[in-house]
């Protein structure tokens, strides 16, 4: 026989039951950020500041490296790729925050085709513009190779060479930098490949938050541990003990970093 009456144990008492965990308070005038998201956001702010140091003190004529034959050619470009950056989480927040003030059912797949759409016609217009961009640093009065006047010749040689046929005179000479243009097209349909299973592989973790971020973290140190063997490989461009120092210690705070912001 059943008893109504029956008591039951408060389950916060119940031994070594896991109790809900709490949200760490806001600090004031943050946007709703909490002490952790700040520290975090701290560290990896520190840790790009890191990875830049050589490519600074190289525009400055401080030159770190051993024998780097092209110093302020990659100090640009580092440069640039950082600050490219810079537009991408712009409008990943303002996806997020669209997505937020809406508040209604999005489809996500459809979301992400249409701005993927966006993206390729915005790089279809603007990297016959950037083709210039190459020769950054290359010697004196690279400025004047940008923005370029030949959109339309950009565009088309940049079509020949994805599909392999561009001639070998103008991938020679026609540029600041040789073009190369064996396996363009293999290269790209990989890249977009690589793009959609990072996707995919997100979408899937989304709930497992603790295994995406992990993963994040793995892949920033393979990235960076092939990088340093191709680095070390390439004594074209040996860039020594002090940059290898930056770099790797600018890689650990970062990881800190972000495990730190996502611990919340």
């Amino acid at each position: 026989r059943i008893n109504n009456h029956s008591s039951y144990a408060d389950v916060s008492t119940i031994p070594n039951l896991p109790q809900p965990s709490t949200m760490p308070e806001p600090v004031a005038g943050w946007g709703g950020l909490s002490r952790m998201h700040l520290i975090g956001t701290g560290l990896m702010f520190l840790a790009i500041f890191m990875g830049l140091t050589p490519a600074l003190l190289s525009l400055d004529e401080i030159i770190i490296t051993e024998h780097d034959a092209m110093p302020e050619k990659t100090a640009y470009n580092t440069i640039v790729f950082c600050v490219a950056a810079i537009p991408a989480a712009i409008s990943q927040l303002y996806k997020e925050r669209t997505m937020i003030r809406l508040k209604q059912p999005i489809d996500r797949n459809k979301l992400n085709l249409v701005l993927s759409i966006f993206q390729l016609l915005f790089a279809v217009v603007v990297s016959p513009l950037a083709y210039g961009l190459q020769g950054m640093g290359a010697g004196s009065g690279w400025t004047a190779q940008y923005p370029s006047t030949q959109i339309s010749q950009n565009f088309s040689d940049g079509f020949y060479c994805f599909l392999g046929i561009l001639d070998t005179d103008t991938q020679a000479t026609g540029y600041p930098e040789d073009a190369r243009c064996e396996y363009a097209w293999e290269l790209v349909i990989m890249h977009v490949i690589s793009i959609l299973l990072v996707g995919v592989a997100c979408d899937k973790l989304a709930a497992a938050t603790k295994i995406m971020y992990r993963g994040v973290s793995m892949g920033i140190m393979v990235a960076v541990i092939f990088m340093f063997i191709y680095q070390i490989r390439d004594k074209w461009c040996e860039y020594g003990p002090i940059v290898s120092f930056f770099h790797l210690t600018s890689t650990a705070v970062l990881i800190v970093g972000a495990d730190v912001y996502h611990r919340v």
